[in-house]
Formats: structure tokens, C-alpha cells, sequence
């Protein structure tokens, strides 16, 4: 094998891989099998999220008690930990995200954004959610479950459209590139101005123009697809905080935790881009091999998302809600 046609291969299994951050819900309904390492791993995971939020408890038991700075910093601090320990665990978020950038060309910036503005549009979806009905619509915080849950169908529906959307384009880059359309007959020229100006008529959008649309729009539906599921944690923290009348430190507390969430899934994004830098760099030739490669990359891809998002949807119906809200 030589060594150029190798990088398309790992773009591929790189793809398929991802299905080892499906929660454990859409492993079950797929009926993939857990190794005892996974399990192990997230089992151990799982023990450290208990653990820092135990220290969140305890932090918020402290503050009421007059603990002062040294209480609030213990809070914050605990739930940045939290946070990266959240990222680090099973959730659709990280294939969504990891699909998408492994699949689209993004600069490392633009792909740690995108990894920043996800985790934060978390957290402010658990802030509105729980406070914005509790204060102003008058809700009592087991009443918010509700809407907790339809905004993560909300989310699982967003995650399949992605793998769609990405379905569909993959597709039509397949049919353009091995059956391009020919002129249509009878079309004609107009005299252009450098400046991209022509008579009697503005243009239309011109096809890089168009991409960065697509490209801005596809950007949002990702992060949307991720933030609009709260976290677990990040709930359970402003419920306690309602309940402790300390509504501030709660909001302190879940953007700590979308902080330390952001952090830890912005390196997965720039682990993503690279991967895909490295790769394209190593098959410039732009080799059939590494269409083929690419294509069937983006199509498992997107076979992937469609699946995790409607074995989430289909469970959310069934299964209680985490809080027991």
C-alpha cells in the first residue's frame, strides 16, 4: 500500500470510530457491543463526574454557610473540572462535531469556534430553560423537565438533519464530479467588468459565495445540534441553586462548566482539523483512491449521524429523565 493512499483510509476508519462517543442508549439500540476497556473507561469517567459533583454540593452547602470567596472560587473551580470531565464522556456532540470537521475543509480557528460556541450555547440553554421558566413563566423546577426534553428531541432531530445534509452533498459532489452537467443550449455570454459588475443586471451569488453560506449555515445547525441538549450537570446545579436561593452562583457555575467543556471539546476540534490537514497535505495529488476515500468518509459519516439521531429521539419517548424531573 503506498503511502499516499493511506491517509484516506484513516480518514475513513477515523469516521467510523466515532461511533465509540455514542451514549450508551444508541450503542444499546444499535446493538453494538461495549469492550470491557470502553466500559471500563466510561465507567470511570462517569465515577469522576459523581465525584466533582458531590464537591458542587458541597460548595453550594459551604456558600450558604458564609463560606465566602473560598467557597465561591471552590465552586467555580469544581465546575470547570466537571466540565471537562462532561466533554470527556459518552454524547452525541462529540460525533457531531467530530463528523463535521473531519468531512469539511476549516481552519483550526474556525473549528476550536465552532467547538467554543457549542459548549456555551449549552450552558445558556440550561440557564434559560430552568430560570428563564422558573422566574418568569412561573414553573416549578420539576416542570422544566419538559422542556429539557424537547429541547434535546429538538437537538436529536438536528443531529440527523446534519447527517443528512451531509448525505445529500456528498452525493451531489459524487454525481458532479463522474456525471457533470453539460451547457444547456442556447445559453449566452455576458460582458464582464473586472470589478464583477456586467449590464443591466447584478449577479448572482458566485459559487465560492455560495459555499460559505452553505459552510455558515452547516456551522450553526452544528453547534445548534450540540448546545441545544443541556447538560445533565448543568441543570442539576441551577435546580440546587434555586433551591438554596443562590441563583448567581449558579449561573457562575454552569458557564465555569461550559468553560472547562469548551476547553476540552476545542481540542478534539483542533485534533480533527489537523487529521484532515495532514491527510489532504499527503494526497495533494488529489488521487482517485483518495475520492473514493474521502466520499465513502463523509458518507459514513452522515449514515452515523442520521442513525445517532434517531435512536436519541426514539429513546428520548421511552426512557426517564436523568433528574427525574
Amino acid at each position: 500500500m503506498s503511502r499516499k493512499i493511506v491517509p484516506g483510509f484513516y480518514i475513513t476508519l477515523a469516521v467510523l470510530a466515532l461511533s465509540v462517543w455514542m451514549p450508551p442508549q444508541s450503542l444499546a439500540a444499535s446493538g453494538v457491543a461495549e469492550s470491557s476497556l470502553w466500559a471500563t473507561s466510561i465507567s470511570w469517567i462517569l465515577t469522576q463526574q459523581r465525584i466533582f459533583h458531590g464537591e458542587l454540593v458541597t460548595a453550594f452547602k459551604a456558600l450558604t454557610d458564609g463560606g465566602g470567596m473560598a467557597a465561591a472560587w471552590s465552586l467555580v473551580f469544581g465546575s470547570f473540572l466537571y466540565g471537562i470531565f462532561h466533554a470527556a464522556g459518552p454524547g452525541h456532540g462529540k460525533a457531531v462535531l467530530t463528523t463535521y470537521l473531519l468531512t469539511h475543509p476549516h481552519r483550526v480557528s474556525r473549528g476550536v469556534g465552532i467547538a467554543a460556541a457549542a459548549a456555551l450555547c449549552q450552558g445558556l440553554v440550561a440557564i434559560v430553560l430552568v430560570y428563564g421558566l422558573i422566574y418568569l413563566a412561573g414553573w416549578i423546577p420539576r416542570e422544566t423537565g419538559s422542556a429539557v426534553a424537547w429541547s434535546e428531541r429538538i437537538s436529536y432531530i438536528l443531529v440527523a438533519a446534519i447527517g443528512g445534509l451531509l448525505i445529500l452533498r456528498t452525493a451531489r459532489r459524487i454525481l458532479n464530479r463522474y456525471f457533470p452537467t453539460k451547457p444547456q443550449a442556447g445559453t449566452h455570454s455576458h460582458h464582464h467588468h473586472e470589478d464583477g459588475e456586467c449590464y443591466g443586471h447584478a449577479h448572482m451569488p458566485s459559487g465560492d459565495q455560495l459555499e460559505q453560506i452553505r459552510d455558515l449555515r452547516s456551522a450553526i445547525s452544528v453547534v445548534l445540534a450540540i448546545g441545544l441538549r443541556p447538560c445533565t450537570g448543568a441543570i442539576l446545579v441551577l435546580v440546587l441553586a434555586k433551591a438554596l436561593t443562590l441563583p448567581i452562583a449558579g449561573v457562575g457555575a454552569v458557564l465555569a462548566m461550559s468553560a472547562g467543556t469548551g476547553i476540552a471539546v476545542a481540542l478534539l476540534a483542533f485534533l480533527a482539523v489537523t487529521a484532515r490537514r495532514k491527510a489532504v497535505a499527503f494526497t495533494a495529488d488529489r488521487s482517485p483512491f483518495w475520492h473514493i476515500a474521502a466520499n465513502t468518509a463523509a458518507l459514513a459519516g452522515g449514515g452515523l449521524l442520521v442513525a445517532i439521531g434517531i435512536s436519541l429521539l426514539t429513546t428520548s419517548f421511552y426512557s426517564r429523565h436523568p433528574l427525574g424531573l
